[in-house]
């Protein structure tokens, strides 16, 4: 893809490495996330299928693509889990469980995809990376910082992605508190949290990943996001990894903004 110079180092086997965006109306979603957090966007040739991404600072941050009618899954934002060889990893999750949705798709050079279910009905998605490892910055405002799964059946679905990404985890739960843990990569870095949702939670809250954003300031954020059409979902609140807060786009998509803690 032209105009493509990605700087991230590669990402190990089972990390969170990239997000896109589901969405009926791509144009007014790439206003909103344009304007939210300073993006511009760039359409792919023939060979990548058109596949548009959002860049900050000129790499490549997040990807967007059209819903169809008749799509089975919501407008959403997805993360992508990376892997060596993407129909190994598809096998993998039939057997433990999920259900992988269609068969894995080119995006020209740039990687091979596909879109999952785990057995808690999170959608995920896996990434075999080409010339496109992953998101090319981390942890500046308007890139991805973190990742998170909400899930009903914690101990089936921490299995699951165990025995699949060989991701360790630990538990960080507190006392009288929702089940929670981090999951590790194999070289022992924090990749994403794994969340309980709790039997008093709404019952039409889904088992669900979520992308948190980098910002400097969550209220100016927020207060942006709602100037532009967005919904205050939760928060702010100060979690274990910085002041944050949960919003939705315009089409109802979750993520979050968050001032991360790096120390």
């Amino acid at each position: 893809m032209r105009d493509l110079h990605v700087t991230v180092p590669h990402y190990p086997y089972g990390a969170p490495c990239w997000v896109d965006l589901l969405v009926s109306d791509v144009g007014r979603a790439q206003h909103f996330y344009s304007e939210l957090f300073g993006w511009r966007w760039l359409t792919g040739d023939a060979a990548s299928g058109g596949y548009t991404m959002a860049l900050l600072a000129d790499q490549p941050v997040a990807g967007i693509s059209r819903r169809p009618p008749t799509a089975p899954v919501p407008s959403q934002w997805t993360t992508y889990l990376r892997v060596g060889d993407i129909t190994v990893a598809a096998q993998a999750i039939a057997t433990y469980g999920g259900r992988p949705l269609g068969r894995p798709v080119q995006i020209g050079a740039l990687a091979r995809t596909m879109v999952a279910v785990d057995p808690g009905g999170a959608y995920f998605g896996v990434w075999e990376p080409g010339d496109l490892p992953g998101s090319g910055t981390l942890d500046q405002p308007g890139s991805l910082t973190w990742n998170e799964l909400l899930t009903r059946d914690y101990d089936v679905v921490l299995d699951f992605y165990e025995n699949i990404f060989a991701h360790g985890f630990i538990d960080e739960t507190e006392n009288g508190g929702p089940r929670w843990s981090t999951a590790h990569t194999g070289d022992g870095n924090p990749a994403y949290g794994l969340a309980e949702i709790e039997a008093d939670w709404p019952p039409e809250i889904p088992a669900h990943w979520v992308a948190h954003f980098a910002t400097d300031s969550v209220v100016t954020t927020v207060a942006h996001a709602l100037d532009l059409g967005g919904t205050l979902l939760q928060g702010p609140f100060d979690g274990p990894f910085g002041l944050g807060a949960v919003l939705s786009g315009p089409e109802g998509e979750v993520f979050s903004v968050l001032v991360p803690e790096l120390d």
